[in-house]
């Protein structure tokens, strides 16, 4: 029993025509996504060639590709066994395309791989770890379709007319949440070529947003997949659809970390049961949020959001500290609210804490 860079480890000699594609691997490159890639692989409009992942590592700066510092030493160790490996080393990569755009809070990046003997990969990027991350999770899941949504159904399209035959679509937290948008409201003729799509712990979406697709499209594709005390992937999640999965974390927070997820051969190591703080939190995330107009809750994040900018919270961790002082003033300030959806939403803050 081990993490995703245990199981390339283990499998790592072994090609997708030996051990076909998983649930596992599916995770392990929707963790490659976050690597800064930007100034490595071709762009969308380039047209060129794919680069090998052999070829990437002659590339590219260490420095910029692990730039993040919070996974650094993670996200080190999983390239190091990913370009070491048969399974990954002569995976190419093509098609990035990428927005970050301050005044709609949007921060979209995906590109595709097409590892030997198995078919493509369609990735979205999620957040990472600071506040602003956060928001965007709490935007995506929460109000009407917002930009990275529309460029993920937009990206799938053009990227679909790149690739010969079907392929799957993969993403962790907001990547997997613009997976099952892209899916959802793409047009049938990109609906049919998708094997399959991998959702990790990415917040589902308000039922005003999916109204207008048939979910049944999909949904007999879509894999979900969420750690058992999910504090995102359960968010607004109301069909089940999801298997539960074991962490090395003792919190939902944490459990979000891919690396926390216990693996055992290639699969995760499922539990039966979410906790009883993860079911409660779906329960007050929905009377909280469901009675909001999509002006109000826009009018919520900017206040929420805007008051953690002014503590200087900036990261989760962080977050914890400051959680209960600052939300509270901010949803005080909330004078469009009601006493009772105040107090809705206060119910739901002290659920992280």
């Amino acid at each position: 029993m081990g993490n995703i860079v245990d199981y390339i480890i283990e499998y790592g000699d072994k090609g997708f025509d030996e051990v076909p594609f998983n649930e596992v691997d599916g995770l392990v490159l929707s963790q490659f996504v976050y690597l800064k890639w930007e100034n490595v692989i071709p762009k969308l409009t380039d047209d060129k060639d794919g680069i090998t992942l052999t070829d990437m590592q002659e590339k590219m700066q260490e420095a910029e590709v692990f730039s993040y510092e919070a996974y650094r030493a993670d996200n080190m160790k999983l390239w190091n066994a990913m370009v070491n490996s048969k399974r990954f080393g002569e995976m190419k990569c093509n098609y990035l395309s990428e927005m970050l755009d301050p005044v709609s809070e949007t921060q979209f990046l995906a590109f595709a791989v097409f590892p030997k003997n198995a078919l493509p990969v369609v990735l979205f990027r999620g957040t990472d770890e600071t506040i602003l991350g956060w928001k965007e999770d709490y935007n995506m899941a929460f109000t009407m379709p917002v930009t990275g949504q529309r460029m993920a159904k937009l990206y799938l399209g053009q990227v679909a007319l790149r690739i010969e035959g079907d392929f799957y679509v993969a993403g962790h937290s907001k990547g997997g949440n613009l997976s099952i948008y892209a899916g959802l409201s793409s047009d049938k003729q990109v609906q049919d070529r998708i094997a399959g799509i991998y959702n990790y712990d990415g917040p589902h979406m308000r039922p005003e947003v999916v109204k207008d697709f048939d979910e049944n499209a999909v949904y007999d594709r879509h894999h979900k997949y969420i750690p058992y005390d999910s504090f995102f992937g359960i968010m607004l999640e109301t069909k089940h659809h999801y298997t539960i999965c074991d962490s090395t974390a003792n919190r939902g927070v944490f459990q979000h970390y891919p690396y926390t997820w216990k693996v055992e051969g290639t699969h995760f190591v499922y539990k039966k049961k979410l906790t009883k703080r993860s079911l409660r939190l779906n329960e007050r995330v929905s009377e909280a949020f469901m009675t909001l107009t999509n002006e109000q809750i826009v009018f919520v994040s900017d206040l929420l959001f805007g008051a953690f900018a002014r503590e200087d919270v900036e990261t989760t961790s962080s977050l914890q500290r400051e959680l209960k002082k600052t939300a509270q003033n901010a949803i005080q300030e909330m004078g469009s609210l009601s006493a009772e959806q105040k107090k809705q939403l206060f119910e739901v803050v002290k659920e992280f804490m």
